[in-house]
C-alpha cells in the first residue's frame, strides 16, 4: 500500500508538470474492479422475440450451425448477444473486416448482456470513434452499457466515462447530472479522476479550482492510502493556484 502511495505522488507530480492532459490518466485500481461485469440490456434471449424471418437463423446458431457474417449481423443488430459475441471474435481474428463502429456496437451488445471480456473491446473501440458521426441508436447503447458498468464499479468503464465526456469528445460535455452522480456515488477514485480532468483544462477559473478542491477533499476523506496521497499532493497545487489568483 505504501508503494502505491509513492506511485500516486509521483503520478501527481507528473500531472502538475504538464499544463494540459490529452486524456485523464487511468489511476491504479484493483484487478477485480477492472473485471466487474453486469447485465445492462439482455437483448434477445428467446427466439420468439424475433420476427419470423429471423427465427430459423437463431435456431441454427444456437444449434451450432455455421453462420455467415450477414446472418450474424441480422441477429446482432437485433441485440442478440451471442451473435454479437461471435462477430467480435471474427473481427478479433481478422476473419471479418473490422470498423471501430461495428466493434464498439457489437461488443456493447455482448457486454450489455453480461458476456465477460467484451467490455474492453467496446472501450478500446470507443476511443477510436469520431464525435458526431455515430448513429444516435448506437450512441445511446454505448452510453447505457458504459455507464451501467461504471456505476457498478468497473474502473475501466469509470475511466472511459470521464475521458469520453467533454468538449469535442465522443459523448459531448458532461451533464450536471453525471457530474453530480460521480461526486455522490462514484467513489473516491472516480472523484479523483474527475478532479484530474478538470485540472487539465486550460480555462479552469477560480470557481473551477474551488470545485476541484472540494472533489479532492472528498477523495482524501474517503480514499485509500494511495488516493489520499495523490489528493493531498494535488490539493497543495490547487491551493497555490488559488493563492496566486488572490495576490493578483
Amino acid at each position: 500500500m505504501i508503494q502505491h502511495a509513492i506511485k500516486a505522488i509521483t503520478l501527481a507530480a507528473g500531472i502538475l508538470a504538464a499544463p494540459v492532459l490529452a486524456e485523464p490518466l487511468a489511476l491504479p485500481s484493483k484487478s477485480e474492479a477492472r473485471q466487474i461485469s453486469v447485465v445492462v440490456d439482455r437483448g434477445i434471449t428467446h427466439t420468439n422475440q424475433l420476427p419470423w424471418s429471423l427465427r430459423p437463423l437463431r435456431k441454427a446458431m444456437v444449434g451450432g450451425a455455421a453462420m455467415s457474417i450477414a446472418d450474424l449481423r441480422a441477429l446482432a443488430d437485433r441485440k442478440d448477444s451471442l451473435a454479437a459475441l461471435k462477430l467480435v471474435k471474427l473481427m478479433r481474428s481478422g476473419a471479418m473486416t473490422e470498423t471501430a463502429s461495428d466493434m464498439a456496437f457489437y461488443a456493447a451488445v455482448a457486454a450489455g448482456a453480461g458476456r465477460k471480456g467484451m467490455l474492453d473491446d467496446m472501450i478500446a473501440a470507443l476511443y477510436r470513434l469520431s464525435p458526431g458521426v455515430e448513429p444516435a441508436e448506437r450512441m445511446s447503447h454505448y452510453i447505457r452499457v458504459l455507464y451501467g458498468h461504471a456505476w457498478a464499479g468497473n474502473t475501466r468503464a469509470q475511466d472511459a466515462l470521464i475521458a469520453l465526456n467533454g468538449e469535442d469528445r465522443l459523448f459531448g460535455p458532461m451533464s450536471d447530472a453525471t457530474r453530480d452522480r460521480i461526486v455522490t456515488t462514484g467513489g473516491p477514485r472516480m472523484v479523483l479522476s474527475l478532479a484530474l480532468k478538470d485540472l487539465a483544462r486550460a480555462d479552469l477559473d477560480e470557481a473551477g479550482l474551488v470545485r476541484v478542491r472540494g472533489y479532492l477533499e472528498r477523495a482524501e476523506r474517503n480514499g485509500d492510502l494511495a488516493i489520499r496521497a495523490m489528493a493531498q499532493t494535488l490539493t497543495a497545487q490547487v491551493e497555490a493556484r488559488l493563492a496566486t489568483r488572490v495576490v493578483n
